[in-house]
C-alpha cells in the first residue's frame, strides 16, 4: 500500500498544496472581515485609496461597494511642525552647485515638492532682474560684490500655507582667465559686427589687446570617418572573398564526389572491355570534351583534372606519376585510392583490376547518394531562412495595427 501511495507522490502532494492554498485564502478573508468598519489611510502626500467592500444588514442581500478614501492630513499643529522642519532644511535643499546662498554664482535648484511628507512648495522671484521663479540667474551685469535678492516660497499641503522670504546673493560668474578673454573679445566682435551695417562684408579684428589675430573655419564635419569606413569595406569584403573562396573549394569537393562513381563506372567498363588504363583514361576524356564542345555537358572538375592529366601523359610524364599527382590534385581520399589502384595495376600487372573497381564503384555509389542527401539538406536549410522572413513579415503586418488600435 505504501509502494502505491509513493507511486502517486506527486498527485498527492499537489492535492495538499491546493488545500494549504485554500486554507490560507479562507484565512486572509477571516482576516479582512474581523474589522469591517475600518479603513487604513494613505500616508502624507499620497492618493487616495479605493476600497472594494460588501456591505451586509441594509438589504435582503449584501450588495458591492465601491469607496475612496483620501489619504491622511495634517492638523494645524502638525502642519506647522512639518512646515518648520522644511524650512530648516530648504536653503541647504536649493543650493545646486552653489557654496552658499550668500555666493550664488549659479541657477538654484527649487524644489517643488518633499517626499514623505506631502507637502508641496511654490516659488515666486520678488528679484526678477536677478533670477527668475526657476532659480535660473538672468543677469549678466552684477557688480563684483553681488546684488541682494528675495525668493517668496509658500508651503502648503492642500489645506494649510506658509510664506516665508529666502535672501540670497548673486555674484558674477566665476570665470578662468581664457573665459574672461572670451567674453571681451566677444565683445570685440559685437562692436565689428555693428560698426557699418550697410555692407555686404563684416572685418573681424585683426589683433586684440596688442596681440594678432588669426581665423579659421571650425570644422563641423570630421572626415575620419572615411579611412575607418574603408578599412571596414577592405575587412568586409576580404571576408566576402574568403568566403566565396571557401564556397568555390565546397562546391568543387561535392563535384568530385558526385562523379567518382561515374568516372569508375566507365574505367571499370573500357577495361573489362579489354582495354588498358591509359587508353580508357583517353577514351573518357575524348567524350567528355566532345560532349562539352556540344554543350552537352557542364565544366566538372574531376574530367578537368583527368584532362590535364592526359595531357601530362602526352607531353611525356611518366603514367605513374600523371596519376599520382591527378590523386593529389583531387585532394580527396576515394581519388588517392583510384590513383593507388591504377597505379598498382601498372607496376604488377593486377589481374584482379575490374574487380577491384566494381568494388570501388559500389561503395562510390553509396558515398554518391549520402553526398546528394546532405546537399538536399543544406538546400532545406537555406530555405527556411526566408520562410522565417516572411513569418517576421506576416506578424508585423498583424501586430502593427493591433498595437495602434490599442493606443
Amino acid at each position: 500500500m505504501m509502494i502505491k501511495a509513493w507511486r502517486w507522490k506527486k498527485q498527492i502532494l499537489s492535492l495538499l498544496a491546493g488545500c494549504l492554498l485554500f486554507a490560507a485564502a479562507q484565512y486572509a478573508d477571516h482576516e479582512n472581515s474581523l474589522n469591517p468598519g475600518i479603513l487604513e489611510r494613505g500616508g502624507y502626500g499620497e492618493e487616495p485609496k479605493t476600497y472594494e467592500i460588501l456591505v451586509e444588514g441594509i438589504g435582503e442581500k449584501p450588495f458591492p461597494c465601491r469607496v475612496e478614501i483620501t489619504s491622511v492630513q495634517y492638523s494645524s499643529e502638525e502642519a506647522n511642525a512639518a512646515f518648520e522642519e522644511i524650512l530648516s532644511r530648504l536653503p541647504s535643499l536649493i543650493l545646486g552647485d552653489n557654496e552658499s546662498l550668500n555666493q550664488v554664482k549659479k541657477d538654484l535648484n527649487l524644489v517643488t515638492f518633499f517626499e514623505g511628507t506631502g507637502v508641496r512648495a511654490l516659488w515666486q522671484s520678488k528679484s526678477p532682474q536677478l533670477v527668475d521663479s526657476y532659480g535660473r540667474i538672468l543677469s549678466e551685469e552684477i557688480s563684483a560684490g553681488g546684488e541682494a535678492a528675495v525668493l517668496m516660497v509658500t508651503l502648503t499641503d492642500g489645506r494649510y500655507q506658509r510664506e516665508e522670504e529666502i535672501g540670497l546673493t548673486v555674484l558674477p560668474p566665476f570665470e578662468t582667465a581664457d573665459e574672461s578673454l572670451a567674453a571681451d573679445f566677444a565683445k570685440e566682435l559685437d562692436q565689428a559686427n555693428s560698426r557699418e551695417p550697410e555692407k555686404s562684408q563684416v572685418t573681424l579684428p585683426q589683433e586684440f589687446q596688442g596681440r594678432p589675430v588669426s581665423y579659421q573655419n571650425v570644422q563641423v564635419t570630421s572626415y575620419w570617418v572615411l579611412p575607418i569606413l574603408g578599412a571596414v569595406i577592405g575587412g568586409v569584403l576580404y571576408g566576402q572573398e574568403k568566403a566565396e573562396e571557401e564556397k568555390k573549394k565546397k562546391r568543387r569537393r561535392q563535384l568530385l564526389m558526385l562523379d567518382y562513381a561515374d568516372v569508375v563506372y566507365q574505367l571499370m567498363v573500357y577495361i573489362g572491355a579489354g582495354l588498358t588504363a591509359a587508353k580508357a583514361w583517353e577514351y573518357i576524356v575524348d567524350n567528355y570534351e566532345r560532349g562539352r564542345k556540344q554543350n552537352r555537358m557542364p565544366e566538372r572538375p574531376a574530367y578537368e583534372e583527368m584532362a590535364l592529366t592526359l595531357g601530362q601523359m602526352q607531353c611525356g610524364l611518366p603514367e605513374g606519376k600523371a596519376v599520382s599527382e591527378f590523386g593529389r590534385r583531387c585532394n580527396l581520399q576515394p581519388y588517392m585510392k583510384l590513383s593507388s589502384l591504377l597505379e598498382q595495376n601498372r607496376r604488377t600487372g593486377t589481374k584482379n583490376l575490374n574487380q577491384l573497381l566494381e568494388q570501388e564503384m559500389t561503395a562510390a555509389w553509396e558515398e554518391q547518394k549520402h553526398t546528394a542527401r546532405r546537399m538536399g539538406e543544406e538546400a532545406k536549410t537555406k530555405l527556411l531562412v526566408p520562410l522565417f522572413l516572411m513569418l517576421l513579415v506576416v506578424m508585423v503586418i498583424i501586430m502593427v495595427p493591433a498595437l495602434m488600435v490599442v493606443k
